[in-house]
């Protein structure tokens, strides 16, 4: 994992030493990533058209096999399925599973910049580092809202004035890391990027600062519901036969439920990153579905590939022909 904290500390290095802003940079970061992952909604939604043109096809196989008994019948209507996806190229799991299988380095990576700001954003060593937050833990400040030893580094940040008061002999030894700690702005709209809603709930009391953390876990679950909501309507329309409806219906839940427990024990920081990931990815399932709607592209490659085969019809009929007058 170190080595992936490091790329990502790298490119999130480059986009502080820009903005100068934890947050500003959270933003940009997201966007960025967002734009990276958009070809594979695009294959997404060009995979949803490729379903629309088997749908013909997989109502004949279900017709095909409709007297026999439930279990041969489901066998043989899967096998007959998985030769006909083989055959036209379709994968049902990388149509659905690829886009949440590329965000999965993207979270973890941001996850340990998160973590680990001082080693992974400012690149101070683990000497330095060390000494800060041994003595935010000797002042007992790791139980102030985070949890334990895993986010020792952000409560550093956060109280580094209170460690210096009570050790002011690190201002002589360590005098341009503490100017560089001083100067590393983590928060966003005044809120500590570090701190989990989990522990502020059990914690502090009621005040905006608290309501506004409390809200992340909240706010993440509609933002995720939304896009899922989105996606299930899109995906009805381009196969109103489909199969397993309750399934579908369950993991449209169960994504905003994830996304509500990964923001509720998670820093603050990769809740706003899966807020605005997912209204982005919102907006993008609305723009690629005008763009790249399944109907439009069908008509395309239908079109394409009457182009081919005249034009393969077309090289054969040249070839008879030049054979005949060789004869």
């Amino acid at each position: 994992m170190d080595f992936l904290y490091g790329i990502f500390g790298y490119l999130f290095r480059i986009l502080y030493s820009f903005v100068a802003n934890y947050g500003i940079a959270l933003v940009i970061f997201t966007v960025f990533f967002r734009v990276i992952l958009l070809p594979s909604n695009i294959k997404q939604q060009k995979s949803s058209a490729k379903m629309m043109r088997l749908q013909p096809k997989l109502k004949r196989i279900r017709e095909k096999y409709q007297d026999y008994n439930p279990q041969e019948r489901q066998q043989k209507i899967q096998m007959e399925t998985s030769e006909l996806y083989q055959k036209e190229g379709y994968s049902s799991m990388g149509a659905s599973c690829l886009p949440l299988l590329l965000q999965l380095p993207i979270l973890i990576g941001l996850y340990g910049i998160i973590q680990k700001p001082l080693t992974y954003v400012l690149n101070l060593s683990a000497e330095i580092i060390t000494t800060f937050t041994e003595a935010a833990t000797s002042l007992g400040l790791q139980s102030s809202g985070n949890r334990g030893a895993y986010y020792l580094e952000p409560i550093v940040i956060t109280n580094i004035e209170k460690i210096l008061e009570a050790k002011p002999e690190l201002l002589t030894t360590y005098a341009a890391e503490i100017e560089a700690i001083r100067n590393f702005d983590f928060r966003i709209f005044g809120i500590d990027l570090g701190l989990i809603p989990n522990d502020i709930y059990k914690s502090m009391g009621i005040s905006k600062e608290t309501i506004f953390i409390l809200a992340i876990p909240v706010l993440s679950g509609i933002a995720s519901l939304l896009t899922s909501l989105l996606t299930q309507i899109r995906q009805k329309k381009t196969n109103p036969d489909m199969q397993n409806q309750q399934m579908m219906g369950c993991m449209m839940l169960m994504m905003p439920l994830w996304s509500v427990y990964l923001c509720w024990n998670f820093p603050v920081g990769m809740g706003m990153y899966w807020i605005l990931s997912s209204l982005i990815a919102f907006f993008q399932t609305l723009i690629i579905g005008h763009f790249y709607a399944p109907r439009k592209v069908l008509a395309k490659v239908m079109v394409e590939e009457t182009i081919n085969r005249r034009a393969y019809e077309k090289m054969k009929l040249t070839a008879k022909e030049k054979a005949d007058i060789e004869d």
